[in-house]
């Protein structure tokens, strides 16, 4: 009786001895994190889930159910730009190249190749030959001579391409929010205007990771995020973007590029991962505001540059149930937000438990859970209340980077490596 009570309790240390042992050798295999994530882990923070997000959840999977890929040749993309009164639309595609897509066939061609990979990209409000992009680092682009990541200018009939701007002011990280402050924001005519002209190695820096951007009405001012810029940041989800994700980091920037008199503002910066972003008016041709998205954090944040609020920045809706990437308006004005990731109980345990983010900084990536699951909601034209929300269970493809609401359709950018197609989806039925 002794010897088969003793026998379970000796083959648990057993167990548990391997366990410590395969965490200790797994630990001791990896390579050591940079500094600056394990620097940017601070208090605990509660990131909440949205009841209404959840209770309006569609049931099964509608994605899988209703989505169409056509084509074979057009790789994994970042951005869908569309001239549907032309019949074509380019994809900013992560093999490195602009492709045109036939939207009446959805048979694709390369258009032209980027010195770096293509992010965001809008067409010139007053010339549509002309489209302005985001060019950042890929995994691949490992040559300190090569391009620098930036702004770049295409103009579609000539497949000539342009340098906007690739630099910025360099800003004092030193300085804290204020109160009632989610960051630090500039707004309309309190920004430090500098010519391109006089940056130099003194006062600026190269661009590390232009993510999205827009343009205003007028076709004069670009707004681009700048996630995060750490040396050799590079665009898409990586195990840098991981890390940036779990350090919770405030290093997201927003920078404007004025076209009228070549000058660049820092606009914001103290946020954590802007990404998405999009410009919204009240009155006359200038921007009244900026919405954005934090990444990390699950939420989507907006910045008065005039009116009644200006200067203030607010929370708009949080505790989305992933991390929110791409944004862009139908012609009803609902927002469109895509969901690449789902937020999964274990990151938002370790908000509350940041001792183990530690950890978890050393875990090689291959070994790092990340779900699947990937999805779409859309948001009031205010986005503050939620309308539609979908999950896919990846098993088709995983990463929606963006949602491109149609005339008809929905056209969902899928950022999966190895992914090949062209995917488009009919607006939901309870809309």
């Amino acid at each position: 009786m002794i010897k088969k009570v003793i026998q379970p309790k000796i083959q648990k240390q057993i167990l548990v001895s391997f366990y410590i042992l395969g965490l200790f050798l797994i630990l001791f295999s990896c390579r050591t994190p940079e500094e600056y994530f394990k620097n940017q882990i601070k208090e605990q923070i509660n990131l909440p889930y949205h009841s209404g997000i959840n209770a309006i959840k569609s049931e099964g999977d509608p994605i899988k159910q209703n989505v169409a890929i056509s084509g074979s040749s057009l790789p994994a993309q970042d951005e869908i730009l569309l001239q549907e009164d032309l019949g074509r639309a380019f994809v900013a595609s992560i093999d490195g190249w602009i492709w045109k897509v036939n939207l009446h066939n959805h048979e694709a061609e390369p258009l032209i190749k980027t010195p770096l990979l293509p992010g965001g990209m809008v067409f010139h409000p007053k010339n549509k030959d002309i489209v302005y992009m985001c060019l950042s680092r890929g995994k691949e682009h490992t040559d300190k001579n090569s391009a620098v990541p930036g702004i770049y200018e295409l103009t579609i009939s000539t497949k000539q391409l342009r340098k906007i701007g690739s630099r910025v002011p360099i800003v004092d990280k030193t300085k804290e929010p204020s109160a009632n402050h989610i960051g630090i924001f500039f707004p309309k005519g309190k920004e430090t205007k500098i010519p391109f002209s006089k940056l130099s190695e003194s006062n600026s820096r190269n661009v590390e990771k232009a993510d999205d951007l827009a343009i205003s009405r007028d076709g004069q001012r670009i707004y681009f995020t700048e996630p995060y810029d750490h040396p050799d940041a590079i665009l898409g989800v990586s195990l840098q973007s991981k890390q940036e994700v779990l350090t919770l980091g405030r290093n997201g920037h927003l920078w404007k590029y004025d076209l009228n008199d070549n000058t660049v503002s820092l606009i914001a910066y103290q946020y954590t991962y802007l990404d998405g972003i999009l410009l919204e008016y009240s009155n006359g041709d200038f921007e009244s505001s900026i919405l954005l998205n934090e990444l990390s954090k699950s939420r989507l944040i907006r910045l008065h540059l005039t009116g009644d609020k200006q200067g203030k920045d607010e929370i708009v809706i949080e505790g989305l149930p992933g991390f929110p990437d791409g944004m862009d308006r139908d012609p009803k004005g609902r927002i469109w937000v895509a969901i690449p990731v789902e937020r999964s109980k274990l990151i938002t345990w370790l908000h509350n438990h940041p001792f183990w983010k530690r950890l978890v900084l050393y875990i090689p990536e291959k070994l790092q859970p990340v779900s699947k699951k990937t999805g779409i909601l859309a948001l009031s034209p205010n986005g503050s209340e939620p309308l539609y929300f979908s999950m896919h269970d990846g098993s088709l493809f995983s990463y929606i980077i963006v949602v491109v609401p149609g005339k008809e359709k929905l056209y969902l950018a899928v950022y999966q490596d190895g992914f090949k197609g062209f995917v488009t989806m009919p607006y939901p039925n309870n809309l």
